[in-house]
């Protein structure tokens, strides 16, 4: 165990709004870049391969459902493709074939438009197949959710064997912090003035431990109606959603 504990981890975002009990005001731990990540189809999930506070890099599954249906699927559309694009290449030839026999004079008009018109058809008939091939691959992609950036995986609103479907409330089963923790403070409701950049503040978790940190740079969150504290090391920051007291 830690011998010096700094942060008490309090996971309940109700408490952002609770009046501080030391120091000046509250914030609440966040990252810099917050995803909340659906999936994109109906189905059941298959797994979720990550814990709550997994780092994981970009384009890491976080979240799968049943899919051997949309495997097949993609399959036979490929095949499907294979088959309509080798149709084509036969008829690619027949047609040119056909171009200098009708210039020998050996081939009519009307027989050579009919040739033209196969190879039309085919040529439709390959574009209808790839746009089926691109459906199927979506569907597949739909189903899993994967990291959209490297980060953390903050939290699942869902477990395995659960159906979940993309229009239902809430919408998103992984909620995905991305880039440095930052502290975030509620513009309104706080007593005496805000940390400013260069700032050296103390940071005081619901059982009194304290550490000292420097404020970096401050960024106003107009539309969240937060202010938003980066830290000289951010890795010092407890979890996501941890409620910290800031003074002076």
């Amino acid at each position: 165990m830690n011998k010096n504990p700094v942060f008490l981890l309090l996971t309940s975002i109700s408490l952002l709004v609770a009046a501080p009990v030391f120091g000046d005001m509250a914030g609440r731990v966040s990252h810099e870049r917050i995803y909340r990540l659906g999936v994109g189809i109906s189905g059941e999930i298959h797994s979720i391969p990550h814990r709550q506070g997994d780092r994981v890099e970009q384009g890491t599954v976080l979240l799968k459902l049943e899919d051997a249906h949309l495997s097949a699927a993609v399959k036979a559309a490929e095949s499907g493709l294979e088959s309509a694009e080798a149709r084509l290449e036969q008829a690619d030839r027949a047609y040119d074939r056909d171009v200098e026999l009708y210039d020998e004079g050996s081939l009519s008009l009307s027989e050579l438009e009919e040739s033209e018109s196969t190879r039309r058809e085919r040529v439709h008939a390959v574009d209808l197949r790839a746009a089926m091939l691109a459906l199927r691959k979506h569907e597949l992609e739909s189903s899993r959710i994967t990291a959209p950036e490297a980060g953390v995986l903050l939290d699942s609103s869902a477990s395995r064997g659960e159906r979940v479907v993309p229009e239902a409330d809430p919408a998103a089963q992984i909620l995905f912090g991305a880039g440095v923790k930052v502290l975030e403070i509620p513009l309104g409701g706080q007593d005496g003035p805000m940390p400013v950049s260069g700032e050296t503040v103390r940071l005081t978790d619901m059982s009194g431990n304290t550490a000292d940190a420097m404020v970096r740079r401050v960024e106003v969150r107009a539309m969240s109606g937060a202010l938003r504290l980066y830290l000289d090391n951010p890795d010092q920051l407890p979890d996501y959603g941890t409620v910290v007291t800031i003074s002076r």
